[in-house]
């Protein structure tokens, strides 16, 4: 299997983590989200306009918290002026993200404290904005792993150009490519991310977290394995 495939791979499992962790910070954290920052500006606009019994400070610090992932990942990744298929400055960024997944497990309960609530937000919420950027730095296929909107739009735009061609007057042969591909799985493994967290979250609070943890368990395996010394194409450098 080429390199290409196993990141491809990669980033439907943070799409797949990204949905799971939405639902938590949906059902266990005051119904903010910790992935999904544009519901998080709704939320926002809807408190101070008083149209519903929303947190103001809940939204607020899912917001802050995402930023302050996004900035950090952005310094670490600028640093990094070395060009390859895997830089390792992402592979620094998701063992950090392991670690504030790891650190939430710990201390979230049954029973919690307005203070540990707020703490578990940001917790989630900086986890996703790292991630977000690590994503972006990847490129692969213009998939964003947290916001849904942009990878339905971009499926559906493939698709408009794909049967346009084919139903045309000169009909042009062709197949669906692998970026289209992808871009409908990143849409479909989301939402069935927040459907296995759904399901689990009812039976057992918090429970899905482990999901998210697992699969950065096995990111990190494959790219501490696979992807040293790859160019930018995926191929092993040669002299």
């Amino acid at each position: 299997m080429h390199a290409k495939t196993w990141r491809g791979g990669i980033v439907l499992l943070l799409c797949l983590s990204a949905g799971i962790v939405d639902v938590i910070g949906y059902i266990h954290l005051g119904q903010v989200f910790t992935a999904n920052m544009t519901g998080n500006i709704v939320i926002l606009g809807m408190s101070f306009a008083n149209v519903a019994e929303l947190s103001l400070l809940r939204a607020g610090l899912a917001c802050i918290g995402f930023i302050a992932g996004n900035a950090a990942a952005a310094f670490l990744l600028s640093g990094d002026k070395a060009k390859g298929f895997w830089p390792a400055r992402i592979t620094l960024i998701l063992f950090i993200q392991l670690g504030l997944y790891s650190i939430f497990a710990a201390i979230c309960g049954p029973v919690m404290t307005e203070t540990l609530l707020h703490v578990l937000i940001m917790l989630l919420s900086s986890a996703m904005g790292m991630q977000t950027t690590a994503a972006r730095k990847l490129g692969v296929a213009g998939i964003s792993t947290t916001v849904l909107t942009n990878n339905l739009a971009s499926a559906i735009e493939d698709f408009v150009v794909f049967f346009r061609k084919k139903f045309a007057r000169k009909r042009e042969s062709g197949t669906i490519s692998g970026e289209t591909r992808l871009r409908c799985a990143s849409v479909a493994i989301y939402c069935f991310g927040a459907l296995v967290a759904g399901v689990a979250e009812i039976h057992r609070p918090f429970s899905a977290i482990w999901m998210p943890i697992f699969a950065m368990v096995v990111i990190l395996i494959v790219a501490l394995n696979l992807f040293r010394g790859l160019d930018e194409n995926g191929n092993p450098y040669t002299e």
